[in-house]
């Protein structure tokens, strides 16, 4: 996905969870992982120069100046472009972007910018995203999650934005972005877990936590770590209100290992605690996240008629099968 998002260094296939860190420990479970094709990036169109015309601080240069690169993506078109000194990040809205809301994107990803979460997007239209390129910088593995100190770096960021009392435009709910999107494509299988999942999204209703501002897509893509060690989140354009538990569990899910003493610690400087009951909140989120990606993809592989996006869309369904089969489960669900 895109916004602010595609302001980074190196291609991905960005989306809910990290296509390459996350199904690491899903192996040992006899899942298997994403197919590495066409998802690695969109169907990528030329670039025209003429789209920099749109863009008031950019238009009029000499089109011979200018060095365009692709950049991956999934949702959107997504381009570098250098001239000169100045290097930015063009992204031109995918033609299956219509649920998203670029007015809320602009609204929240300025607060991330004034909350020095993230670089600040320099023009955004119905069309066209510019951000500044983040030079010398580099996506998270999940490996570095293995890293305590960088998983405390990941949950202060997380802990600034949750705190910051400066209210997202838009709500997102997992169960209505399920539905929402099966409501688009009936993927049968996808329909399955989400009756299976019914069990959590009656605990979750049964025991509500105020919304907070929340990133919705905190993939290891998506958080960029900077030469001089600065970490940045980028990718707003799913940004909203929404539970504090979805970027939590969106992390902790990149790890082989989510109740350890770095993974508490992570979730003590988010919550102030790191009871039962919150770690039962992010068990069961993880569950549905898996399955909120798993519906997303099936809904753009559908629309596209991508079969290696499909594919991916099973990956997560796995992932998903995966957590409504830990044999933690049946607490989580009481312990919420």
């Amino acid at each position: 996905m895109a916004g602010e998002a595609e302001t980074r260094t190196t291609d991905k296939a960005s989306g809910y969870i990290d296509l390459d860190g996350c199904f690491q420990w899903l192996h040992r479970k006899l899942c298997h992982g994403p197919v590495k094709n066409s998802l690695t990036k969109l169907n990528r169109l030329s670039f025209d120069l003429d789209l920099l015309e749109r863009v008031p601080f950019l238009s009029g240069r000499n089109r011979a100046d200018w060095r365009v690169e692709p950049i991956g993506s999934v949702t959107n078109q997504t381009f570098r472009a250098t001239a000169g000194a100045d290097s930015y990040v063009v992204r031109i809205a995918g033609p299956t972007t219509q649920y998203l809301d670029r007015d809320v994107e602009t609204h929240n990803a300025a607060i991330a910018a004034e909350l020095g979460l993230a670089p600040p997007i320099l023009f955004l239209d119905e069309r066209l995203l510019v951000t500044r390129f983040v030079t010398g910088a580099r996506p998270l593995t999940a490996a570095d999650l293995n890293d305590p100190a960088m998983l405390q770096k990941v949950a202060a960021l997380l802990s600034r934005l949750q705190r910051s009392k400066r209210p997202f435009r838009g709500e997102r709910h997992p169960f209505g972005e399920i539905d929402r999107y099966l409501g688009q494509y009936a993927h049968p299988r996808a329909m399955t877990l989400r009756q299976a999942a019914q069990p959590i999204e009656a605990a979750l209703a049964r025991s509500p936590r105020a919304l907070v501002p929340a990133h919705v897509d905190a993939s290891m893509a998506n958080f960029l770590l900077g030469a001089d060690g600065r970490l940045w989140l980028v990718d707003w354009e799913f940004s909203s209100m929404a539970d504090p538990a979805w970027d939590p569990a969106s992390v902790l899910m990149h790890r082989p290992v989510d109740d350890d003493e770095p993974a508490r610690r992570f979730v003590a400087t988010i919550f102030g605690n790191a009871s039962e009951q919150t770690l039962a909140r992010i068990g069961l989120f993880k569950a549905a996240i898996a399955l909120v990606a798993g519906s997303w993809c099936a809904m753009e592989a559908a629309a596209r008629g991508e079969a290696a996006l499909m594919q991916t869309a099973e990956s997560y369904l796995d992932a998903c099968a995966v957590f409504l089969a830990d044999s933690r489960m049946t607490h989580w669900l009481k312990a919420v």
